[in-house]
């Protein structure tokens, strides 16, 4: 059934689109993410919230699991609500998630959170992107919508930035400024959110059960053939067993090192400006992606990952080995390797994932792909929080890194013949879903 439009007078649905589109830069300098939170989230959970570092990688899983479990509905929700009602109700509900870590006690009440954050950030990041693309698909319509996202985004960063530098000190004066002031962003991305218009109709029929029986039949159907896929492409193999190996062992030491910090005595205050120049130096590393890829060609999965492994090997033995005012510089600079490496991983990703792909194929193998990275990581982000009941977080480094770096041998090995080749060197099955 063709989707109408929602205003049969053009003069309307050109004011429409002309609000939306000027709405949305200031929209999403508000709303991309949460602001003055995740600079101090881990102090937040362990100092003022009571949980241990092992509760915040297990919590951390939990979080992982629900953002892929709850794409499903969000698809299904946004549809039936329409785009401008799906964006009032996914920041409704990040206030919601906001006001639980306030008043919530203990790891479960932010648990319960995370389920009702991931349902709600998936609900709302869908119509965002397509409402703004309804309000610019006209004549010269992608890249006005390119331009309006970057600009929103740029807008966001700044803003991002000046928040990363001063939670950390509004922290130290009374540990919940920070959420306070990250409560008042969403609800002025709320209050945003009423003033745009839906482009298009939404669908009045109501979802009957036999529908939703055949729409989730063959959402598996599709996921099935995918993963058929998968299980004869060597090269999506290979890719999904790196991802599998570097992704876990990325969420597992983000939460280490924040610890970590903890540990060698590393002022709250100074937490979020470590924070904050370590996002500013992931923004530059991303320039050195195309020499790197120049430079390693096929092997530069492989440089990234094992760079990444030797930063955790080294923090774990300099950790283990000497006082901590003395291994703070080494343990800054290993972090800032980290940040570098995960940063260019994150937009080479990307482009391995969708390369040989069709249209309209590309979104089911991304999909999977990130539903079993994200099973993969859910289940060792938790195994890593079991790791650091029984050791330390120094010694857990060491024990993780030597781990990865024996699993990224096997991984990597497989991958020198299967994976970074030629087009024309590619069977088949490996590059084509039937």
């Amino acid at each position: 059934m063709k989707t109408k439009l929602k205003y049969k007078d053009k003069k309307e649905l050109a004011k429409a689109r002309r609000q939306n589109a000027k709405l949305f830069p200031v929209y999403k300098m508000f709303s991309w993410d949460l602001l003055f939170f995740y600079s101090i989230e881990f102090l937040f959970y362990t100092i003022t919230k009571k949980v241990t570092p092992s509760e915040v990688l297990i919590i951390n899983g939990f979080y992982l699991l629900f953002r892929i479990i709850m794409q499903i509905p969000a698809v299904a929700i946004t549809d039936f609500l329409g785009k401008r009602k799906s964006m009032i109700l996914g920041n409704s509900m990040l206030i919601v998630y906001v006001l639980i870590l306030m008043l919530g006690p203990g790891a479960i009440s932010i648990i319960i959170a995370d389920l009702i954050f991931s349902l709600g950030y998936d609900i709302k990041t869908i119509a965002e992107s397509n409402l703004l693309y309804d309000s610019v698909s006209t004549k010269g319509g992608d890249g006005l919508y390119s331009k309006l996202d970057a600009k929103g985004g740029s807008w966001y960063y700044i803003l991002d930035g000046i928040a990363s530098l001063t939670a950390g000190y509004l922290f130290v004066i009374n540990n919940y400024i920070p959420i306070f002031i990250c409560l008042g962003f969403v609800i002025i991305s709320t209050i945003l959110s009423f003033k745009f218009k839906d482009i298009y109709e939404v669908k009045k029929e109501k979802i009957e059960k036999v529908e939703m029986k055949k729409i989730l039949k063959n959402y598996g159907n599709d996921l099935k053939s995918v993963f058929q896929f998968i299980l004869k492409s060597k090269r999506m193999k290979a890719l999904i067993l790196f991802q599998i190996v570097f992704y876990s062992l990325i969420e597992i030491v983000d939460i280490y090192n924040s610890s970590l910090l903890v540990e060698i005595g590393i002022p709250e205050e100074q937490f979020s400006m470590i924070f904050a120049v370590l996002t500013f130096i992931g923004g530059i590393s991303i320039s050195l992606k195309s020499k790197i890829e120049k430079k390693f060609r096929n092997r530069t999965l492989a440089f990234l990952s094992l760079m990444y492994i030797g930063a955790c090997i080294i923090i774990g033995i300099v950790a283990n080995t000497y006082t901590a005012k003395t291994i703070i510089p080494i343990i800054l600079i290993m972090l800032a390797v980290h940040k570098i490496c995960t940063s260019i991983w994150y937009i080479l990703e990307a482009k391995y994932v969708r390369n040989f792909t069709k249209e309209e194929v590309r979104n089911k193998i991304t999909f999977t792909y990130e539903f079993i990275g994200g099973i993969a990581a859910s289940i060792f982000s938790m195994l890593g929080g079991l790791l650091i009941e029984i050791i330390d977080v120094k010694q857990a480094f060491l024990v993780v890194g030597l781990f990865a770096l024996a699993c990224m041998v096997v991984v990597l090995d497989y991958m020198r013949t299967r994976f970074g080749l030629k087009p024309e060197q590619y069977d088949k099955n490996d590059i084509e879903l039937e």
